[in-house]
């Protein structure tokens, strides 16, 4: 079916969504409604609740669950889409929310029919053999309680990760940098094994290194990736000092739960210095070599070679690479700067910019990079500050998003930790901080399906044409939110001047059409499909401003561009999808 044929359909859809209730106590336990949800209060401890399941039971335990809780939502509102997720043999049922209920006023409408005997909302506790690593009360940058006369919650909410995911050993996250202590004491356990070499003067698995066991010196062009300077262990601790073995530091990848983190793979790319010539090759090493993530805390002068790398190691081999945005400096620095690499900005205990962070409008999120504990040479650990140390927090994240789901593309990863990070400048984007400080628990929320206050997360991939360019589908002003007249949907790098489709579905698809792939499903209405012209610059923009009305709370959509482009297979462009949930 060509695209010109397909006909715009309109119909309109509506969602309901609860109110939330006020703040409740039971006793000695009070309930509070916080920006990230309901918090209990308790015994001196604060527990998350579960936004997603509430427990009762029933007077009758002979009941039939799911018929009575049907019955239910046919008399009151509040209890419509309740679903039962199990029943214990003493006849406690776990009842499935649906998507945006509130669980404090679920459980309080609960409580007031007729034959249950109690309901009750869950939370998110603590194992209380999370990490016992003997400097862990001091690192801000994971868990921050105001123990350095910082902000409590200015940290990267690793405590809450941690109870979904903390690192997977077959997920490897490079380090590229001066050089990492393979054998420091909290890192060693957490260094990455190459299983198809071994150490016999041969190159074993025959990827042109020989003895390549645990990474690669590129500056002195041998097997020991170890180094003379700090800054390279400093930030392979960041990522996955070994977690919960009862000495030092714990870290946002380094196993906190099962001691058995995400692993770190260490290619020394300058002893002294990054050394620009051979950071592409580091780079081709660790995509080629199964890393899932490259983190770079440096800079250097702009490189076609190395453009080229980051190239391959993004769009052939799907790897997520992310850089710090550089210190003391006007602008984000080079490789920070390429848009396929996600620009770090650092935060302090305050959860404010550092002074030095290096501002620019690259600049996607922030994370902890000043006054940071972390592992240093000889075995033992130091302070330091610097956008160096920001960068591998966020590669950590991205690498408990790939330990939670294997599947997940590096474009997601990008789209997730933006989407779920916390604003903590201006309203919205800006140029300090990106869309915010990372918030690993959040994400791994958004990843699992948990919840998430609007997101826009791109998938599949497009098709190229005018220029060998693949056209980019995007958004202005962030994630899909109620009540946000200026939200939109964004074109670039499409052909100039090029009659383009704008695809809108509320189901996704992946078929072949056109020479490319359409990812949004055209056969199941509603389709709401609008024709624009590109600019001069190959950019368009379908505004879609979203009503402050709860019914589209929770709303999701699925969107992609289509370009009429001569040098495009069968005379088209494809953009990568969209898939869009409105937040409240």
């Amino acid at each position: 079916m060509s695209l010109r044929s397909v006909g715009l359909l309109f119909v309109a859809v509506g969602f309901s969504l609860l109110s939330s209730a006020p703040a409740s106590s039971q006793g000695a336990s009070r309930f509070e409604r916080t920006a990230d949800g309901w918090v209990l209060h308790e015994n001196g401890q604060q527990f998350r609740v579960d936004s997603s399941v509430v427990s009762l039971r029933f007077v009758d335990r002979e009941t039939n669950a799911s018929d009575r809780l049907e019955a239910m939502g046919e008399l009151d509102s509040k209890l419509v889409g309740l679903r039962v997720l199990r029943v214990n043999r003493l006849g406690v049922v776990d009842v499935q929310l649906s998507a945006g209920a509130d669980p404090i006023l679920v459980t309080e409408t609960l409580r007031s029919q007729q034959g249950v005997e109690f309901a009750e909302p869950n939370t998110m506790g603590e194992y209380t053999a999370t990490p016992n690593d003997t400097d862990f009360g001091t690192q801000w940058n994971l868990s921050n309680t105001g123990q350095s006369g910082g902000t409590s919650g200015a940290d990267v909410s690793a405590v809450d990760a941690w109870d979904i995911q903390d690192g997977d050993p077959a997920v490897a996250i490079a380090v590229l940098d001066s050089g990492t202590q393979w054998d420091h004491p909290d890192l060693a356990s957490n260094i990455w094994s190459n299983s198809g070499e071994t150490i016999n003067g041969v190159d074993s698995d025959g990827n042109g290194f020989v003895d390549d066991v645990r990474g690669w010196d590129f500056d002195g062009n041998d097997n020991d990736p170890n180094g003379t300077f700090f800054h390279g262990t400093f930030v392979a601790g960041c990522v996955a000092a070994s977690s919960n073995n009862g000495q030092g530091i714990a870290a946002l990848a380094g196993g906190a739960v099962d001691g058995q983190g995400c692993s770190i793979m260490p290619l020394n790319v300058g002893s002294s210095f990054p050394i620009g010539s051979v950071l592409d090759d580091a780079i081709l090493y660790a995509a080629d070599n199964g890393a899932k993530v490259i983190t770079l805390s440096l800079s250097v002068g702009t490189s076609s070679a190395i453009d080229a790398a980051v190239d391959y190691a993004v769009d052939v081999k799907g790897v997520f690479v992310d850089c710090a945005s550089g210190n003391n400096g006007p602008s984000v620095a080079y490789p920070a700067n390429l848009p396929k690499i996600m620009a770090v900005a650092s935060t302090n205990h305050l959860d404010s910019k550092s002074g030095f962070s290096n501002p620019g409008t690259e600049v996607e999120v922030a994370a902890p990079g000043e006054s940071v504990l972390s592992t240093n040479l000889g075995g033992g650990y130091t302070t330091s500050s610097g956008t160096s140390f920001a960068a591998p927090h966020v590669a950590a994240l991205a690498g408990l998003l790939f330990s939670e789901d294997n599947t997940v593309t590096a474009s997601a990863v990008r789209s997730i930790i933006r989407a779920t990070a916390d604003d903590v400048s201006t309203v919205g984007f800006d140029t300090g901080t990106g869309d915010g400080r990372i918030h690993a628990h959040e994400a791994l929320l958004a990843l699992t399906g948990g919840g998430l206050a609007g997101q826009a997360l791109s998938y599949g991939a497009g098709t190229p044409g005018f220029g060998a360019q693949t056209p980019e589908i995007g958004t202005r002003s962030g994630v899909p939110t109620l009540g946000d007249s200026t939200f939109g949907i964004t074109l670039k790098k499409a052909r100039p001047n090029a009659l383009t489709y704008n695809l809108l579905s509320l189901a996704s698809t992946s078929v072949p059409a056109e020479g490319g792939i359409l990812l949004v499903d055209l056969s199941t209405p509603p389709v709401f499909v609008m024709t624009f012209t590109t600019s001069a610059n190959g950019g368009a923009l379908r505004s879609l401003p979203i009503p402050n009305d709860p019914s589209f709370a929770g709303l999701q959509a699925y969107s992609q561009w289509v370009i009429v482009d001569p040098d495009g297979p069968a005379g088209y462009a494809f953009s990568d999808g969209l898939d869009l949930i409105i937040g409240d």
